[in-house]
C-alpha cells in the first residue's frame, strides 16, 4: 500500500475556492456555554433554550453535553427554534433521543448534541433549518420528549465557526 501525501479537500486540489475551516488552515471559533436546570415537576415537551439568537451563518462543530443523572430522563432532542421564544423549526435536526438518565462527565461528554449529523457534515444553521428564506438567527434548544422524574443539571458547550 502506498504512503499518501495529499490534500483532503478536492476543491483545494482543483484550485477552487474552499472554506478555511474544511482544510485545517483555520477559522476563528466561538464557544457558547449554557446550563439547563431541570426540575422534577417539568413536563414532557418542555423546551430549554440553551443558546439564544445564534447567527444563521454559524456552523456547529461540536455540542458537548455534561449532565447529572436525571431519573427517567431518557429522551431529549437538540434542535432549532425561531429566536425570541418563537416557534419550532426542527426540534431534532441536531440530535434526538439523548438519554440523560445516566450522568455524563467531561471525559464522557463527547459530541452527542450533534448525533443527527453525519461524519464530517459541516452545514450552517440556515442550511440545517431547511428554510427557503432562513431567519437571521435561531435559538438552539433541548426539547424533552421524556423529561424524567428527578431534578438535574445539564451543561452544554457549543463550538461554532462562521461560514
Amino acid at each position: 500500500m502506498a504512503v499518501e501525501n495529499k490534500y483532503t479537500d478536492a476543491n483545494l486540489v482543483a484550485n477552487k475556492k474552499t472554506d478555511a475551516y474544511k482544510v485545517g488552515s483555520g477559522s476563528e471559533p466561538f464557544i457558547l456555554v449554557g446550563v439547563v436546570t431541570v426540575a422534577a415537576a417539568d413536563d414532557d415537551g418542555s423546551i430549554f433554550r440553551v443558546f439564544a439568537s445564534v447567527p444563521s451563518n454559524a456552523i456547529p462543530i461540536s455540542l458537548e453535553v455534561v449532565n447529572t443523572a436525571i431519573t427517567g430522563g431518557t429522551s431529549y432532542g437538540f434542535g432549532l427554534y425561531r429566536a425570541n421564544l418563537g416557534s419550532v423549526v426542527n426540534a431534532t435536526v441536531l440530535a434526538s433521543a439523548i438519554d440523560m438518565s445516566t450522568a455524563r462527565t467531561i471525559a464522557t461528554s463527547n459530541n452527542v448534541g450533534l448525533s443527527a449529523l453525519t461524519l464530517g457534515e459541516l452545514r450552517t444553521l440556515a442550511s440545517l433549518s431547511g428554510a427557503t428564506n432562513p431567519d437571521d438567527s435561531y435559538d438552539i434548544a433541548l426539547t424533552a420528549t421524556t423529561v424524567g422524574t428527578a431534578a438535574g443539571t445539564i451543561r452544554v458547550r457549543g463550538v461554532f465557526v462562521f461560514n
